[in-house]
């Protein structure tokens, strides 16, 4: 008899999610396993800090937090737990957890780790390293890299969860496994799915990709708001109903609000994707014929993706401490605030002009106002942004004490930030993303109990094939003559298109979609990748090396969608990027405010 569809609930999208998530999950989600999304680019390097810091450190606190409060309800309801929480010391954080369950009189739990992902001896050692290659770049060798290496995380895969949980586990504690990982650990454990099984695995990426962001795909950070505007409030996090066959539904706990609709799974769909199809350890998911369906209220059913073998290689992602870095914002309101920014700017340039930053930057945020109806609503802020490989090329004399002096020298109406902390330095990682072999890696799952621990070792895949660095990119195939689309009014992009952005290290990822058939043929036509270049405006034109950016674009005819990947566009990532949208969220937003040629028919239909 086939077993039913698993239920798996995510309670975290990323670190400092709802600290109460969990505890409602366990209460009222209905769910046979819990899984959460603690880590990114971001934090990682974050971790890197704090373990350097202190060696007891390194790990997410959160995830105890969160499973301190429902450690009673999920030993009662027999839910297994997976966390990518363990980060950098995915050990330490597993003893505080076998500690905590022995404290509450749950001694009968079994607590596991995954070990493999931390790859820190091999990129710290100059024998060792010379091979490993750029993700994106393989022209770019890390031992060439003008940093030191200081810490590595491999991005592993799902079956050292799943071997956890075969062998006891009642909660399994992981580091920098694939963010999908604990949900296709999941569906492989409650379906025993074959290694080889690469249809239902590639549903099982998809559905993790899915509810790995939390309420993202239960009505945050979606385009359409407005449509649900009064459903989101204290949101839910979502559930992912995983068949045999690999086919998902996501859906919601009913007693939380929010909205599960066919758009904004559509959305979390497109974020963050590498293109048409979704690499991961255990499996290639093949992305383009992929089906979002809306079956019922809070419930969209998601088919039609099939999976391919791994590659040889994995994800790594490499930390180096790249130095410190402060900043100052300035606050201009009134007139002539063009003229007050180059006033401030020369008074900048002016005293930083020995300085010995590896980046500077200063920049206006914001538009000024005509005849605004409050000085908050007319006030633009000039951002002084600053790096340094060492402290005493950064240090209070060279940044904060001389732009603290100017406050008397300044434009008319002179205030800043008086939080005068962000001009203290504080250090900051640079991130290397490269590949590495999964044979190389030493993945282990290691059952632990009171004064013993069970080792269970992890093959590589058996089955790999090879994949190109450039993904698969492309034009429309059938490109229609624009005029066919006349009579048309300028109104901004976002009037009938929905967008979604993100990161990955680097690169900034925008998909489109619009929610007619028939506006498709327009947007597919219309979105290329020329044409996204112009849309970037000023952003696109900024640093030495824009012209040989590389842009990949591919479509997803079911869902109406086109996306683009944008290699080398973030400043470096998140860890250590000078932008203030570092991760890029807000790009696909300000795509959607530009005014563009839209079609009179489209636009009658009203606001999407």
């Amino acid at each position: 008899m086939s077993k039913r569809d698993v239920r798996i609930g995510n309670v975290s999208g990323a670190t400092g999610d709802s600290p109460h998530a969990m505890r409602r999950m366990a209460e009222d989600g209905d769910v046979d396993v819990i899984v959460g999304d603690w880590l990114s680019e971001m934090n990682i390097a974050w971790n890197a800090i704090a373990k350097d810091q202190d060696p007891a450190l390194g790990y997410e606190p959160g995830f105890l937090t969160q499973l301190t409060q429902s450690i009673d309800s999920i030993a009662q309801k027999g839910i297994k737990v997976i966390t990518n929480a363990g980060a950098l010391n995915t050990e330490a954080l597993a003893v505080k957890v076998q500690q905590m369950c022995h404290e509450r009189g749950h001694e009968d739990l079994v607590v596991a780790v995954v070990l493999g992902d931390d790859i820190s001896q091999t990129v710290t050692d100059s024998t060792k390293r010379k091979d490993l290659l750029h993700l994106d770049h393989p022209e770019w060798v890390l031992d060439e890299w003008k940093l030191e290496p200081y810490s590595g995380v491999a991005y592993i895969g799902a079956w050292g969860i799943v071997e956890a949980i075969r062998a006891g586990a009642d909660i399994v504690i992981c580091g920098r496994v694939t963010d999908a990982s604990p949900v296709i650990g999941a569906a492989a454990w409650w379906h025993d799915w074959a290694k080889d099984d690469w249809d239902q695995l590639a549903g099982g990426l998809v559905a993790g990709h899915l509810i790995e962001c939390g309420p993202y795909v239960t009505g945050a950070n979606f385009s359409g708001f407005k449509d649900i505007l009064c459903q989101l409030v204290d949101l839910a996090f979502p559930i992912a109903e995983i068949a045999k066959d690999g086919t998902c539904i996501i859906t919601k706990p009913e007693a939380h609000a929010g909205a599960v609709t066919k758009y904004n799974t559509t959305s979390q769909f497109l974020y963050e994707l590498q293109g048409e199809q979704y690499l991961n350890p255990d499996v290639v998911a093949n992305l383009h014929d992929i089906v979002i369906e809306e079956i019922s209220s809070n419930r969209v059913k998601v088919h039609g993706v099939t999976g391919s073998p791994p590659p040889l290689t994995t994800k790594a992602m490499i930390a180096a401490k790249g130095g410190y870095q402060a900043e100052a914002t300035f606050y201009i309101n009134g007139l002539d605030v063009s003229e007050k920014v180059e006033m401030m700017r020369n008074q900048l340039l002016h005293i930083f002009k020995d300085h010995n930053f590896s980046k500077f930057s200063i920049e206006m945020y914001g538009s000024p106002a005509s005849n605004p109806t409050s000085q908050q609503a007319g006030t633009v802020f000039l951002r002084v942004f600053a790096q340094a490989k060492k402290i005493e090329d950064i240090s209070a004399d060279k940044f904060k004490i001389p732009i603290y002096a100017l406050r008397m020298q300044s434009y008319p109406g002179y205030h800043m930030n008086l939080d005068f902390r962000t001009m203290d330095p504080k250090p900051f990682m640079e991130i290397f993303p490269a590949v590495v072999s999964m044979a190389s890696l030493q993945h282990e799952t290691h059952i632990l109990g009171v004064e013993t621990r069970q080792i269970i070792k992890i093959d590589p895949p058996a089955v790999t094939a090879l994949y190109p660095v450039i993904r698969n990119s492309y034009e429309t195939t059938n490109p229609l003559d624009l005029t066919e689309f006349e009579p048309t009014q300028l109104a901004p992009l976002g009037s009938i298109v929905h967008a979604r952005s993100g990161d990955k290290a680097d690169n900034s990822n925008i998909g489109f979609f619009v929610r007619n058939a028939d506006e498709y043929p327009w947007l597919q036509s219309f979105l290329t990748i020329d044409r996204i270049k112009i849309l970037f405006g000023d952003d696109w034109t900024k640093g030495e090396n824009h012209a040989e950016r590389r842009v990949e674009r591919c479509e997803f005819p079911n869902v109406l969608a086109v996306h683009f990947r944008v290699l080398d566009f973030l400043d470096g990532g998140i860890a250590s990027s000078s932008r203030i949208d570092g991760l890029g969220k807000g790009i696909g937003e300000y795509l959607r405010s530009k005014v563009v040629s839209v079609p009179v028919r489209f636009l009658d239909r009203g606001c999407i």
